[in-house]
Formats: C-alpha cells, structure tokens, sequence
C-alpha cells in the first residue's frame, strides 16, 4: 500500500517540478527581453547627445580598430590618456568589434554598456538564486522578483543606456560575486571569481575602492571557508588578479591618477579667511582646546562624508530628484527609484529583518551600507555614478518587499479583497512606472539637452562641408572638449570618424588653467579651438566663429554686409540657442 501511494505520488511530484521549471524558465526569459527593450530601444538617440568622454571611448576605439594605437600613437595601451586624464582602458577594447561591425556612432558605442546592463540582471538572478535558495511565496521566487526589479530599475536602466564604464564595471563585479559564490562549493571557480574582480580595476577608475569594499565584505563574512581552499587555486587566483591589476598598480606610481585630487573631498578645504571669522566669534584660535574639539579640517570633513553618505539615502535622492548635482545622471524630477518602490523598500527592509542576520543577509546589508562610500569620499553632494554598485543591494531590499507584499496579499480568503489589492499593487506599480518612461524617454532628451553637450554634432555636420571654404574656424573652447566631436563625427564623407594615423601626428594636449585637471586640445587643421574675442575676430576675413548665444549676440552681427548667419543650433526645447556660426565675411 505504501509502495502504490509513493509510486503514484512521485509522478506526480516531478511533473509539478518541471511545470515550475518551465514557468521560471518562460519568466526569466520575458524579463530579459523586457530587460533588453528598456535598454536598447533608441539608444543611439536617447540620451540625446553623445558625451565627451563617451566620443573619447569610441573614437579611442576607432583609432585601435584602425592603427593599433590610440589618439596620441601609443601602441594598444591598457591606461588611455584622456583630456589630460587617464582612462583605464576595458571599455575601449570592448567597444572595438562593436565600431568594426556597426560603424564609429552612438549606439556602437553604447551597446557594450546597454548589453552589461541585460547582463547584470541574468547575474542579479542567480546570486539571488545562489544566496537565497529560491525563497519567495508560491511560485514568485525572489530570484525571479529579483530580476524583473532589476530590469525595470531606474538606475540601472539609465546607467545601461550610455557609454558608462562604471556599468560595465558593475556586472564584472556581478561576475566575480557569483563565481565566488559558485568556489564555495567548487573551489576552481575562484580562479573566474578573482578574473572578473580585477578586470574592474581596468575598466573604471572608481573601481579601485568599490570592488575593495565587495572583496572585504566577502573576505570578512566567508574567511572560514575561504582558508580552507586548496593552496594551489588561492595562490593561482591571486596571480591572476595581480597579473590583470599591474597597469592600475603601475598607473598610481607613473602619475596616472592625479585627477582623482580633483574630486577628493579631501582636496577642499575650507578658506583659512572662513575659518578664521569662525575662530574669531568664540575668541579661539587654531591650536586651541576647542578647535580640535569643534572647528578643525579634519572634523570638518568627517562631517561632509557623513552628509554625503546620508544623502545617498535621502528621498530626494532615491525617489524625488536624483542626481541633484548633476543632471546628465538621472531623469528630470525623478529619483533612482520609482515612487513606488518607497512601499516596496519600507517591506523589504522588514522582510530583511525577519530573515535574519546570516551571512546572506549581511552581504547584502554591508555592502548597502559601504557602497555610497566613494560618492562620499568625492567632492559632489550627491554623484549617481560612484554610488552605482548600491542599487544591487536595494533591489535586494526591493525584492523581498515585494515578494512579502504577494505572500501578505495571498493570505486573504476572501476573492473579491484578494484581487483587489493584487489590483492595487499592479497600479501603483504601472502608474509609477508609467512615470518614469515618462520622465526618461519624452522629456529627458529635452530638458536635459544642454548637459549632455547638444549641439557639438551639428556643429561639426555643417562645419566639416564648407571647412576648406574658409581661411580658419574658431570654435569656442570649454571643458566639454569640442575637438573630440570633430574627430567621432568629422570623417571623409564616406565614414564617419577623424583619420586616426592623421590626427596621430597633429595630437598635442595643452595644461588646463585649473592644476590637475583636463587640459584642451587647440587645433585640428585649420580649426582652432580657443577663446572667442568679438571685437578681435570680427575685424578677420574669410573666417567662421562658433560659440554659445552669450558671446555671439545677435546685435554683434546686425551687418549682412560684413556677417552671415550660418547657422543657429537650438536645444531640443526647440526655444533656447545652443551655438550660433557666424561667417565674417
């Protein structure tokens, strides 16, 4: 009898397992295409214009693709040089067969980033799935909540959807997690885990302190199993990763990295006059008891790290503004999150909590916790890009609020209540999301057009034409690096790209005015990229001037005779001049 039972039974058991297979398999697969739409569609026209330092990837990639070298000659570098800084260089080489088959132009350019980003959300599911063990309520397992989180997340989608070596960096990191997780039971795996750890290091600057923050965070919660790895595959693991990471190391002691003085914190100090006036209404002074006390630098900028730390979790962050500081890093009048996701994250961080402080748990809550540190150790109040490894641990968070939420919905009996708050959730839910493509896709482009440096393309499609017609060309020059549009978009008129073994020879960079920032490049044939001087530059013939509308007004050529409007470029507003090119005749 017990025998009939089982054997009956297990059928039956096994075709529930495979239906739940096949279901998770469909699941994930409609995610991944949902995932890849978000992040595909229009890219190479939204956002709305190509940034400086994603023309510098691609045309540094046309330039290897086409000579080996990169735009100053050097023979296929690991560290790039860069407007004077220095670019590590994994992104450039993957953008490589990307410009071979597509063609030097934005989405090519893009596209390594947008499919890191589907990338990162296939890893998202299964370090959920590794980690978690397929918990969730019915058949919503956190692992599969977990990735559609994260192929609707704003974040993530933004961050996906341009040239970002900090995304790129992000699923390395996504990688080296899972193959980690994977060497807790196959310890030969480490050798993958320690591969794409260090590969982040030659992908994104910031790297260097976000993937210490994940490598500790595993070093510290998982030590026990680690020493007891076979001898040969640490020591193998560790020679990858130093062998990977020698340019980064190299690049510290050959002066490669002095930009990063320019976006410490600690490269700010207040004014000495400042802090003198405060000094002076407490009759104090420096040295003194109550100066080390309350007013010295180095408690002046523990208090600025801690409220930049703390603005990474302010709503006005997450779910309001965004990126405040910086409008290319996030949509017009949103957050990072969807508002929804304010219910979802109150939930999940409860959810959190009831599962406990295991090693899982603390993972992910550790690295919530330490991932804003390099926003906060930088000048800006707030930067979405070095804070972006945090929005892996808030999906987490996101997940489990919305797998509690189902569970807590599916204890109702009563249809009618059942139904209408799963109606509720799917509402809130859309109408948040509605929201955001809203925000990102129809308005972004335009309002945001002037920070992401609109214009420059049209400048050089009118220029390139009618350049040899003129004596010179002065384009105003700025910290937006107007000569890297003239070699991503100035080709032939049979390609699009700048020669690269020709510009090879004329490529020389000037110091910036600023101490350690990006210098400029000033010429390129007979364009010259420099400062704009009306009553100069008037007085030449048979030139063109291009600037922005403040130092080309249009009472400055009011005479048809000795002037002609060539062109006026708009923002995508379709109200506000973005240049004007005015021919002296």
């Amino acid at each position: 009898m017990i025998q009939l039972t089982f054997s009956t039974a297990s059928p039956h058991l096994k075709f529930m397992k495979i239906r739940k297979l096949i279901i998770d398999h469909w699941l994930l697969v409609i995610i991944l295409i949902a995932a890849s739409i978000l992040r595909l569609w229009n890219l190479g026209s939204i956002p709305p214009h190509i940034a400086p330092d994603e023309a510098s990837l691609g045309y540094n990639a046309y330039s290897i693709l086409k000579t080996g070298r990169d735009e100053y000659g050097k023979f296929l570098p690991i560290i790039f040089k860069s407007f004077g800084d220095y670019k590590p260089g994994f992104y450039i080489y993957l953008t490589v067969p990307f410009v071979a088959t597509l063609g030097l132009n934005e989405f090519s350019v893009r596209l390594p980033s947008a499919l890191s980003g589907v990338l990162s959300v296939y890893l998202i599911y299964l370090i959920t799935k590794k980690l978690f063990n397929s918990l969730g309520t019915g058949n919503w397992k956190l692992e599969i909540v977990a990735a559609f989180i994260a192929s609707t997340n704003p974040w993530l989608i933004f961050f996906s959807r341009g040239a970002w070596e900090a995304n790129v960096s992000l699923s390395l990191t996504l990688a080296g997690i899972y193959f980690f997780l994977k060497s807790l039971k196959v310890s030969r795996y480490l050798i993958l885990s320690s591969l794409f750890f260090s590969l982040t290091l030659i992908t994104y600057q910031g790297a260097k302190l976000s993937t210490a923050i994940v490598l500790a965070i595993l070093a510290l919660l998982y030590w026990k199993e680690i020493i007891k790895f076979n001898k040969k595959i640490l020591v193998g693991s560790f020679l990858i990763g130093f062998v990977v990471s020698i340019p980064i190391i190299l690049s510290i002691f050959q002066g490669k990295t002095e930009r990063l003085d320019v976006f410490s914190v600690f490269s700010y100090p207040r004014p000495r006059e400042y802090l003198q006036d405060m000094l002076d209404e407490g009759e104090e002074k420096i040295g003194d008891l109550n100066y080390y006390l309350f007013h010295s630098e180095a408690l002046n900028f523990k208090r600025g790290i801690i409220g930049r730390w703390f603005n990474h979790f302010s709503a006005k962050f997450l779910f309001f503004e965004g990126d405040w500081q910086n409008p290319r890093h996030s949509a017009p009048n949103h957050g990072v999150l969807l508002l929804s996701d304010l219910i979802l994250l109150a939930f999940g961080i409860l959810a959190l909590v009831r599962y406990g402080f295991s090693k899982e748990g603390l993972f992910f809550w550790l690295w919530l916790i330490l991932a804003p540190l390099p926003a906060a150790l930088s000048r800006d109040q707030v930067h979405a890009v070095r804070s972006l490894n945090m929005a892996v641990p808030l999906v987490i968070v996101l997940s489990f609020g919305l797998s509690s939420i189902i569970g807590w919905i599916k204890t109702y009996s009563k249809p009618i209540l059942h139904y209408s708050l799963f109606i509720i959730l799917l509402l809130a839910y859309a109408g948040s999301y509605i929201y955001f493509l809203d925000a990102y896709f129809i308005h972004m482009p335009k309002h945001n057009s002037n920070s992401w440096n609109y214009g420059y393309k049209q400048i050089v499609k009118t220029i390139t034409p009618i350049q040899n017609n003129y004596r010179s060309i002065k384009v105003s020059q700025s910290f937006a690096q107007p000569y890297i549009y003239f070699l991503f978009y100035g080709g032939d008129g049979y390609s699009q790209g700048y020669d690269p073994a020709k510009y090879q020879k004329q490529a020389k960079l000037v110091s910036s005015e600023y101490k350690g920032d990006v210098g400029y490049v000033e010429r390129l044939e007979n364009i010259c990229f420099c400062e704009i001087n009306w009553n100069a530059d008037s007085q030449k013939k048979n030139i063109l001037i291009v600037s922005d509308p403040i130092k080309l007004t249009p009472e400055m050529y009011q005479d048809e005779k000795l002037y002609g409007v060539i062109k006026e470029i708009k923002y995508l507003n379709g109200n506000d001049a973005a240049f004007r090119i005015i021919e002296v005749k």
